[in-house]
Protein backbone atom coordinates (compact mmCIF):
# COMPACT_ATOMS: atom_id res chain seq x y z
CA UNK A 1 0.00 0.00 0.00
CA UNK A 2 1.25 3.38 -0.83
CA UNK A 3 1.87 6.01 2.37
CA UNK A 4 2.71 9.23 1.75
CA UNK A 5 5.58 8.56 3.61
CA UNK A 6 6.76 5.66 1.07
CA UNK A 7 6.19 8.11 -1.26
CA UNK A 8 8.69 10.98 0.16
CA UNK A 9 10.92 8.15 0.83
CA UNK A 10 10.75 6.73 -2.83
CA UNK A 11 11.70 10.25 -3.98
CA UNK A 12 14.31 11.00 -1.54
CA UNK A 13 16.05 7.76 -2.20
CA UNK A 14 16.43 8.05 -6.07
CA UNK A 15 16.54 11.80 -6.35
CA UNK A 16 20.00 11.50 -4.28
CA UNK A 17 21.41 8.33 -5.66
CA UNK A 18 24.67 9.20 -7.07
CA UNK A 19 23.15 8.89 -11.05
CA UNK A 20 20.20 10.98 -10.51
CA UNK A 21 22.74 13.72 -8.84
CA UNK A 22 24.70 13.41 -12.28
CA UNK A 23 21.99 13.65 -14.31
CA UNK A 24 21.44 16.80 -12.83
CA UNK A 25 24.55 18.28 -12.51
CA UNK A 26 24.55 17.58 -16.55
CA UNK A 27 21.09 19.67 -16.56
CA UNK A 28 22.44 22.52 -14.37
CA UNK A 29 25.17 22.53 -17.03
CA UNK A 30 22.76 22.91 -19.98
CA UNK A 31 20.17 25.11 -18.85
CA UNK A 32 21.13 28.85 -17.92
CA UNK A 33 17.98 29.22 -15.86
CA UNK A 34 18.03 25.42 -13.83
CA UNK A 35 21.51 26.63 -13.26
CA UNK A 36 20.79 30.10 -11.97
CA UNK A 37 17.83 28.67 -9.90
CA UNK A 38 20.45 26.00 -8.54
CA UNK A 39 22.85 28.84 -7.22
CA UNK A 40 20.72 31.08 -5.88
CA UNK A 41 19.09 28.52 -3.81
CA UNK A 42 22.31 27.49 -2.62
CA UNK A 43 23.95 30.64 -2.05
CA UNK A 44 20.77 31.09 -0.19
CA UNK A 45 20.60 31.46 3.66
CA UNK A 46 18.08 28.80 4.95
CA UNK A 47 14.70 31.05 5.27
CA UNK A 48 15.46 31.57 2.29
CA UNK A 49 15.64 28.37 0.63
CA UNK A 50 12.27 27.52 2.75
CA UNK A 51 10.54 30.19 1.37
CA UNK A 52 11.83 29.04 -2.25
CA UNK A 53 11.01 25.44 -1.25
CA UNK A 54 7.02 26.51 -0.52
CA UNK A 55 6.73 28.82 -3.96
CA UNK A 56 7.90 25.58 -5.67
CA UNK A 57 5.27 24.06 -3.84
CA UNK A 58 2.36 26.01 -4.75
CA UNK A 59 3.22 26.36 -8.32
CA UNK A 60 2.77 22.32 -7.65
CA UNK A 61 -0.27 22.69 -5.46
CA UNK A 62 -2.14 24.89 -8.01
CA UNK A 63 -0.62 22.94 -11.43
CA UNK A 64 -3.11 20.06 -10.52
CA UNK A 65 -7.30 20.25 -11.89
CA UNK A 66 -9.09 17.52 -12.70
CA UNK A 67 -9.60 17.73 -16.15
CA UNK A 68 -12.91 15.85 -16.94
CA UNK A 69 -16.43 16.98 -16.30
CA UNK A 70 -18.24 14.25 -13.66
CA UNK A 71 -17.10 11.26 -11.67
CA UNK A 72 -15.74 8.20 -13.38
CA UNK A 73 -14.68 4.73 -12.39
CA UNK A 74 -11.09 5.54 -13.45
CA UNK A 75 -9.10 8.53 -13.11
CA UNK A 76 -5.78 8.69 -15.26
CA UNK A 77 -3.17 11.12 -14.81
CA UNK A 78 0.20 11.45 -16.93
CA UNK A 79 2.79 13.87 -15.81
CA UNK A 80 5.74 13.05 -18.94
CA UNK A 81 5.25 12.52 -22.60
CA UNK A 82 6.34 9.18 -22.37
CA UNK A 83 4.28 8.32 -19.23
CA UNK A 84 1.38 10.29 -22.22
CA UNK A 85 2.28 7.36 -24.49
CA UNK A 86 1.71 4.33 -22.32
CA UNK A 87 -1.60 5.85 -20.49
CA UNK A 88 -3.06 6.89 -23.80
CA UNK A 89 -2.08 3.32 -25.08
CA UNK A 90 -3.61 1.70 -22.74
CA UNK A 91 -6.81 4.12 -22.92
CA UNK A 92 -7.60 2.63 -25.99
CA UNK A 93 -8.34 -0.45 -25.16
CA UNK A 94 -10.31 -0.63 -22.44
CA UNK A 95 -13.91 -0.69 -22.21
CA UNK A 96 -16.91 -0.82 -20.15
CA UNK A 97 -15.48 1.43 -17.40
CA UNK A 98 -15.70 5.39 -17.71
CA UNK A 99 -12.59 7.18 -17.50
CA UNK A 100 -11.67 10.96 -16.23
CA UNK A 101 -8.23 12.62 -16.40
CA UNK A 102 -6.39 14.31 -14.39
CA UNK A 103 -3.63 16.74 -15.27
CA UNK A 104 -0.89 18.76 -14.44
CA UNK A 105 0.37 21.55 -16.73
CA UNK A 106 2.00 25.32 -14.75
CA UNK A 107 -0.42 27.43 -17.31
CA UNK A 108 -3.38 25.79 -15.26
CA UNK A 109 -2.12 27.72 -12.37
CA UNK A 110 -3.43 30.88 -14.13
CA UNK A 111 -6.44 28.98 -14.65
CA UNK A 112 -10.62 29.12 -12.91
CA UNK A 113 -9.74 25.90 -11.04
CA UNK A 114 -6.29 27.72 -9.23
CA UNK A 115 -8.00 29.97 -8.10
CA UNK A 116 -10.92 28.26 -6.63
CA UNK A 117 -7.61 26.24 -5.29
CA UNK A 118 -5.68 28.88 -4.04
CA UNK A 119 -7.60 29.02 -0.40
CA UNK A 120 -6.44 25.48 0.16
CA UNK A 121 -2.88 26.34 -1.62
CA UNK A 122 -2.51 28.54 1.70
CA UNK A 123 -3.76 26.47 3.91
CA UNK A 124 -1.16 23.55 2.61
CA UNK A 125 1.68 26.68 2.65
CA UNK A 126 0.92 27.04 6.68
CA UNK A 127 1.10 23.29 6.97
CA UNK A 128 4.14 22.56 5.49
CA UNK A 129 6.48 25.71 6.60
CA UNK A 130 8.19 24.03 9.29
CA UNK A 131 8.92 21.18 6.69
CA UNK A 132 10.49 23.44 3.90
CA UNK A 133 12.40 24.09 6.55
CA UNK A 134 13.69 21.04 7.65
CA UNK A 135 14.00 19.42 3.97
CA UNK A 136 16.25 23.31 3.42
CA UNK A 137 18.32 22.03 6.07
CA UNK A 138 18.43 17.95 5.13
CA UNK A 139 18.64 17.71 1.29
CA UNK A 140 20.59 18.92 -1.49
CA UNK A 141 18.71 21.37 -3.83
CA UNK A 142 17.28 18.49 -6.04
CA UNK A 143 15.74 15.66 -3.62
CA UNK A 144 14.82 18.85 -1.61
CA UNK A 145 12.77 20.14 -4.98
CA UNK A 146 11.41 16.94 -5.55
CA UNK A 147 10.52 15.78 -1.89
CA UNK A 148 8.65 19.20 -0.95
CA UNK A 149 6.61 18.59 -4.25
CA UNK A 150 5.27 15.06 -3.62
CA UNK A 151 4.42 16.46 0.00
CA UNK A 152 2.25 19.52 -2.24
CA UNK A 153 0.97 17.22 -5.13
CA UNK A 154 -0.10 14.77 -2.08
CA UNK A 155 -2.38 17.21 -0.52
CA UNK A 156 -3.76 18.89 -3.96
CA UNK A 157 -4.71 15.37 -4.96
CA UNK A 158 -5.97 14.60 -1.65
CA UNK A 159 -8.76 17.49 -2.29
CA UNK A 160 -9.69 16.44 -6.02
CA UNK A 161 -9.88 12.71 -4.66
CA UNK A 162 -12.62 13.91 -1.78
CA UNK A 163 -14.50 16.19 -4.49
CA UNK A 164 -14.84 13.46 -6.98
CA UNK A 165 -16.10 9.89 -7.05
CA UNK A 166 -13.59 7.84 -8.87
CA UNK A 167 -13.09 3.73 -7.95
CA UNK A 168 -9.32 3.56 -8.68
CA UNK A 169 -6.20 5.63 -10.47
CA UNK A 170 -4.10 4.57 -13.46
CA UNK A 171 -0.36 6.18 -13.47
CA UNK A 172 2.41 5.15 -15.50
CA UNK A 173 5.48 6.36 -13.17
CA UNK A 174 6.46 4.63 -9.82
CA UNK A 175 9.01 6.92 -8.69
CA UNK A 176 7.99 10.39 -9.64
CA UNK A 177 6.56 12.83 -6.88
CA UNK A 178 3.24 13.42 -9.06
CA UNK A 179 2.52 9.65 -9.61
CA UNK A 180 3.46 8.70 -6.19
CA UNK A 181 1.59 11.54 -4.61
CA UNK A 182 -1.62 10.37 -6.43
CA UNK A 183 -1.12 6.86 -5.30
CA UNK A 184 -0.72 7.81 -1.60
CA UNK A 185 -3.96 9.77 -1.90
CA UNK A 186 -5.87 7.31 -3.42
CA UNK A 187 -4.56 4.16 -1.06
CA UNK A 188 -5.33 7.12 1.86
CA UNK A 189 -8.60 7.22 0.76
CA UNK A 190 -9.39 3.57 0.07
CA UNK A 191 -9.40 3.78 -3.69
CA UNK A 192 -7.03 1.23 -5.76
CA UNK A 193 -4.37 2.00 -7.48
CA UNK A 194 -3.22 0.55 -11.11
CA UNK A 195 0.35 1.08 -12.72
CA UNK A 196 1.75 0.66 -16.48
CA UNK A 197 5.44 0.90 -17.19
CA UNK A 198 6.36 3.53 -19.11
CA UNK A 199 10.01 2.22 -20.06
CA UNK A 200 11.38 -1.34 -20.30
CA UNK A 201 13.56 -0.40 -17.28
CA UNK A 202 15.12 -3.71 -15.71
CA UNK A 203 17.30 -1.77 -13.45
CA UNK A 204 19.94 -3.86 -13.47
CA UNK A 205 22.46 -1.62 -10.62
CA UNK A 206 20.99 1.10 -8.35
CA UNK A 207 18.14 1.92 -6.15
CA UNK A 208 15.57 0.10 -7.84
CA UNK A 209 12.61 1.93 -6.41
CA UNK A 210 9.15 -0.65 -5.08
CA UNK A 211 6.31 -1.24 -6.41
CA UNK A 212 2.76 -0.88 -4.11
CA UNK A 213 -0.01 -0.81 -6.58
CA UNK A 214 -3.16 -2.85 -6.46
CA UNK A 215 -2.79 -3.98 -10.53
CA UNK A 216 0.41 -3.94 -12.63
CA UNK A 217 0.33 -4.09 -16.45
CA UNK A 218 3.92 -4.33 -17.83
CA UNK A 219 5.60 -5.26 -20.65
CA UNK A 220 7.53 -8.92 -19.86
CA UNK A 221 8.49 -11.21 -17.28
CA UNK A 222 12.28 -9.53 -16.76
CA UNK A 223 10.44 -6.38 -15.37
CA UNK A 224 8.26 -7.96 -13.56
CA UNK A 225 10.76 -10.23 -11.68
CA UNK A 226 12.44 -6.54 -10.79
CA UNK A 227 9.58 -5.00 -9.19
CA UNK A 228 8.78 -8.58 -7.55
CA UNK A 229 12.38 -8.37 -6.14
CA UNK A 230 12.61 -4.72 -5.09
CA UNK A 231 9.22 -4.82 -3.60
CA UNK A 232 9.85 -7.81 -1.33
CA UNK A 233 6.71 -9.52 -2.38
CA UNK A 234 4.32 -10.95 -5.16
CA UNK A 235 2.86 -8.28 -7.84
CA UNK A 236 -0.63 -8.73 -8.69
CA UNK A 237 0.07 -8.29 -12.57
CA UNK A 238 -0.86 -8.88 -16.21
CA UNK A 239 1.48 -7.92 -19.46
CA UNK A 240 0.54 -5.98 -21.77
CA UNK A 241 2.53 -4.97 -25.19
CA UNK A 242 4.42 -2.23 -25.17
CA UNK A 243 3.09 1.06 -27.11
CA UNK A 244 5.15 1.02 -30.44
CA UNK A 245 3.78 -1.11 -33.25
CA UNK A 246 5.39 -4.43 -34.12
CA UNK A 247 7.19 -5.65 -37.34
CA UNK A 248 8.91 -8.54 -38.36
CA UNK A 249 13.00 -8.16 -37.53
CA UNK A 250 15.38 -7.88 -40.48
CA UNK A 251 17.67 -9.84 -39.63
CA UNK A 252 19.45 -9.88 -42.52
CA UNK A 253 21.48 -6.98 -42.98
CA UNK A 254 21.98 -5.94 -46.78
CA UNK A 255 24.48 -3.09 -47.64
CA UNK A 256 24.84 -3.09 -50.85
CA UNK A 257 22.70 0.09 -51.50
CA UNK A 258 24.12 1.47 -48.65
CA UNK A 259 23.31 1.62 -44.73
CA UNK A 260 20.80 3.59 -42.73
CA UNK A 261 22.23 3.54 -39.19
CA UNK A 262 20.37 5.17 -36.45
CA UNK A 263 22.13 6.07 -33.10
CA UNK A 264 19.73 6.55 -30.27
CA UNK A 265 20.69 8.14 -26.84
CA UNK A 266 19.62 8.60 -23.63
CA UNK A 267 20.69 10.90 -20.52
CA UNK A 268 23.90 11.94 -19.52
CA UNK A 269 25.12 11.00 -23.49
CA UNK A 270 28.94 10.99 -23.76
CA UNK A 271 29.57 13.48 -26.68
CA UNK A 272 33.41 12.77 -27.32
CA UNK A 273 32.18 9.19 -28.31
CA UNK A 274 29.24 10.46 -30.05
CA UNK A 275 31.64 12.44 -31.90
CA UNK A 276 33.82 9.77 -32.66
CA UNK A 277 31.11 7.32 -33.46
CA UNK A 278 29.51 9.48 -35.98
CA UNK A 279 32.94 10.17 -37.81
CA UNK A 280 33.57 6.17 -38.07
CA UNK A 281 30.20 6.05 -39.51
CA UNK A 282 30.69 8.57 -42.31
CA UNK A 283 33.87 6.98 -42.67
CA UNK A 284 32.51 3.62 -43.47
CA UNK A 285 31.62 3.19 -47.26
CA UNK A 286 28.90 0.86 -46.31
CA UNK A 287 27.18 3.53 -44.47
CA UNK A 288 24.50 6.05 -46.47
CA UNK A 289 22.77 7.86 -43.68
CA UNK A 290 23.00 8.67 -40.00
CA UNK A 291 19.80 9.60 -37.51
CA UNK A 292 20.32 10.97 -34.47
CA UNK A 293 17.40 10.55 -32.00
CA UNK A 294 18.21 12.37 -28.71
CA UNK A 295 16.03 11.34 -25.20
CA UNK A 296 12.36 13.00 -25.87
CA UNK A 297 13.20 14.81 -22.21
CA UNK A 298 14.63 17.95 -23.93
CA UNK A 299 16.33 19.52 -21.27
CA UNK A 300 18.44 16.66 -20.54
CA UNK A 301 19.73 16.45 -24.46
CA UNK A 302 23.01 17.88 -25.70
CA UNK A 303 23.42 20.11 -28.51
CA UNK A 304 23.76 18.24 -32.17
CA UNK A 305 24.31 21.36 -33.92
CA UNK A 306 27.43 20.41 -34.97
CA UNK A 307 26.83 16.82 -35.85
CA UNK A 308 23.57 17.12 -37.52
CA UNK A 309 23.27 20.16 -40.61
CA UNK A 310 20.03 19.94 -42.90
CA UNK A 311 20.27 18.13 -45.68
CA UNK A 312 23.62 16.31 -44.73
CA UNK A 313 24.29 12.39 -44.46
CA UNK A 314 23.53 13.20 -40.35
CA UNK A 315 20.11 14.14 -39.54
CA UNK A 316 18.72 14.89 -35.96
CA UNK A 317 15.70 12.90 -35.13
CA UNK A 318 13.99 15.20 -32.40
CA UNK A 319 10.17 15.22 -32.48
CA UNK A 320 9.73 12.55 -34.49
CA UNK A 321 7.93 8.91 -33.78
CA UNK A 322 10.26 6.40 -32.43
CA UNK A 323 8.52 3.53 -34.27
CA UNK A 324 9.13 5.62 -37.65
CA UNK A 325 12.97 5.96 -36.51
CA UNK A 326 13.23 2.63 -36.82
CA UNK A 327 11.57 1.71 -39.23
CA UNK A 328 14.05 3.88 -41.63
CA UNK A 329 16.92 2.00 -39.89
CA UNK A 330 19.16 -1.08 -41.53
CA UNK A 331 20.55 -1.32 -38.15
CA UNK A 332 20.46 1.25 -34.82
CA UNK A 333 23.46 1.42 -32.47
CA UNK A 334 22.18 2.07 -28.17
CA UNK A 335 24.09 2.75 -24.96
CA UNK A 336 21.66 2.46 -21.79
CA UNK A 337 18.57 3.15 -23.46
CA UNK A 338 15.30 1.23 -23.14
CA UNK A 339 14.00 2.37 -26.23
CA UNK A 340 16.05 -0.54 -27.23
CA UNK A 341 12.81 -2.96 -27.04
CA UNK A 342 10.86 -0.61 -29.14
CA UNK A 343 13.66 -0.72 -31.73
CA UNK A 344 13.57 -3.98 -31.75
CA UNK A 345 10.03 -4.59 -32.01
CA UNK A 346 10.09 -2.08 -34.67
CA UNK A 347 12.12 -4.79 -36.92
CA UNK A 348 15.70 -3.14 -36.41
CA UNK A 349 18.52 -5.32 -35.19
CA UNK A 350 20.30 -3.10 -32.36
CA UNK A 351 23.97 -3.11 -31.28
CA UNK A 352 25.40 -2.14 -27.79
CA UNK A 353 28.00 0.88 -27.32
CA UNK A 354 28.59 0.80 -23.58
CA UNK A 355 30.42 4.08 -24.47
CA UNK A 356 27.61 6.25 -25.67
CA UNK A 357 26.62 7.50 -22.60
CA UNK A 358 27.83 7.35 -18.66
CA UNK A 359 25.31 5.30 -17.20
CA UNK A 360 26.34 1.55 -15.43
CA UNK A 361 27.43 -0.45 -18.05
CA UNK A 362 24.88 -3.10 -19.41
CA UNK A 363 22.53 -1.08 -16.78
CA UNK A 364 19.81 -3.07 -18.28
CA UNK A 365 21.37 -6.12 -18.57
CA UNK A 366 20.33 -6.36 -22.08
CA UNK A 367 23.87 -7.27 -23.02
CA UNK A 368 24.30 -9.70 -20.17
CA UNK A 369 20.78 -11.66 -21.35
CA UNK A 370 22.00 -11.74 -24.91
CA UNK A 371 19.02 -9.78 -26.33
CA UNK A 372 21.42 -7.38 -28.48
CA UNK A 373 25.66 -7.98 -29.37
CA UNK A 374 28.24 -5.52 -28.50
CA UNK A 375 29.41 -2.93 -31.44
CA UNK A 376 32.17 -4.59 -33.15
CA UNK A 377 35.28 -2.58 -34.06
CA UNK A 378 33.86 -1.95 -37.38
CA UNK A 379 30.46 -2.48 -39.60
CA UNK A 380 32.39 -4.01 -42.41
CA UNK A 381 30.86 -7.43 -44.23
CA UNK A 382 32.26 -9.94 -41.70
CA UNK A 383 30.77 -7.93 -38.65
CA UNK A 384 27.46 -7.46 -40.51
CA UNK A 385 27.25 -11.51 -41.39
CA UNK A 386 28.07 -11.85 -37.23
CA UNK A 387 25.24 -9.62 -36.80
CA UNK A 388 22.70 -11.09 -38.96
CA UNK A 389 23.56 -14.90 -37.38
CA UNK A 390 23.07 -13.53 -33.82
CA UNK A 391 19.47 -12.21 -34.43
CA UNK A 392 18.74 -15.37 -36.27
CA UNK A 393 19.30 -17.74 -33.75
CA UNK A 394 16.38 -19.55 -32.22
CA UNK A 395 17.02 -18.98 -28.96
CA UNK A 396 16.89 -15.09 -29.60
CA UNK A 397 12.83 -14.80 -29.90
CA UNK A 398 12.60 -16.76 -26.50
CA UNK A 399 15.09 -13.97 -24.86
CA UNK A 400 13.10 -10.91 -26.50
CA UNK A 401 10.18 -12.66 -24.89
CA UNK A 402 11.11 -12.34 -21.55
CA UNK A 403 11.44 -8.18 -22.14
CA UNK A 404 8.31 -8.07 -23.97
CA UNK A 405 6.01 -10.72 -23.63
CA UNK A 406 3.59 -9.46 -26.68
CA UNK A 407 6.63 -10.66 -28.94
CA UNK A 408 5.23 -12.85 -31.57
CA UNK A 409 1.86 -13.23 -29.55
CA UNK A 410 -1.87 -12.03 -29.63
CA UNK A 411 -1.67 -8.79 -28.65
CA UNK A 412 -5.65 -8.58 -28.91
CA UNK A 413 -5.89 -11.15 -26.53
CA UNK A 414 -3.47 -9.27 -23.75
CA UNK A 415 -5.28 -6.47 -23.76
CA UNK A 416 -8.56 -8.78 -23.03
CA UNK A 417 -6.86 -10.07 -20.10
CA UNK A 418 -5.93 -6.60 -18.55
CA UNK A 419 -9.67 -5.11 -19.12
CA UNK A 420 -10.66 -8.70 -17.17
CA UNK A 421 -8.03 -7.68 -14.80
CA UNK A 422 -9.08 -4.10 -14.22
CA UNK A 423 -12.52 -5.10 -13.65
CA UNK A 424 -11.81 -7.01 -11.19
CA UNK A 425 -9.67 -4.22 -9.13
CA UNK A 426 -12.45 -1.84 -9.66
CA UNK A 427 -14.80 -4.24 -8.93
CA UNK A 428 -13.05 -5.01 -5.27
CA UNK A 429 -12.75 -1.40 -3.99
CA UNK A 430 -14.83 -0.92 -1.27
CA UNK A 431 -16.82 2.75 -1.28
CA UNK A 432 -17.10 2.30 2.05
CA UNK A 433 -13.62 1.76 2.98
CA UNK A 434 -12.12 3.74 5.66
CA UNK A 435 -9.13 5.99 5.24
CA UNK A 436 -5.54 5.42 6.48
CA UNK A 437 -4.94 6.91 9.28
CA UNK A 438 -3.35 10.17 8.85
CA UNK A 439 0.13 10.27 10.89
CA UNK A 440 1.37 13.73 11.33
CA UNK A 441 3.32 15.43 7.89
CA UNK A 442 6.22 15.91 10.15
CA UNK A 443 6.28 12.51 11.38
CA UNK A 444 6.33 11.36 8.03
CA UNK A 445 8.78 13.07 6.31
CA UNK A 446 11.18 12.67 9.39
CA UNK A 447 10.76 8.73 8.77
CA UNK A 448 11.03 9.59 4.91
CA UNK A 449 13.39 11.88 3.83
CA UNK A 450 17.33 11.15 3.50
CA UNK A 451 20.18 12.94 5.07
CA UNK A 452 21.84 15.19 3.49
CA UNK A 453 25.47 13.88 2.20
Amino acid sequence: MYTLQRACWIVGKLDSSAGRLSAFDDVVQKSAKVRLAYQFYENAPHWVKALLLQLYGAKCYLSLVWASSGDADIALFASYPNERVAIDHVRRRLHGRSIAELAVATRNCLGLPALLALPGCLAAALRLHRLARRLARRLHFMPACRVFSTLAYHLRFQRLLEEHDVSAVFIANHYSPECLALAAAAHRSGRKVIFANHANATWEAGFVPPLHSDLAAVNGQAVLDIYTRSSGKAINAVFIPPASPQSPLRARIDSRDGLTVGIFLTALTNMPRLRSLVQELTDNPKVRRILIRPHPVTIINEDLSDLCTPGGAVEDMSGTLLFDNARDCDLAICGNSTATIEILRGGAPVLYDSGLDRCAYDYNGYLKRRLVPKLPDRLDGAALESVSRFYQDPAWAGVMRNLDASYGQDEAAMFERLNLAIAETVTARSRAAAPAPRRPLAGELAAATPAKG
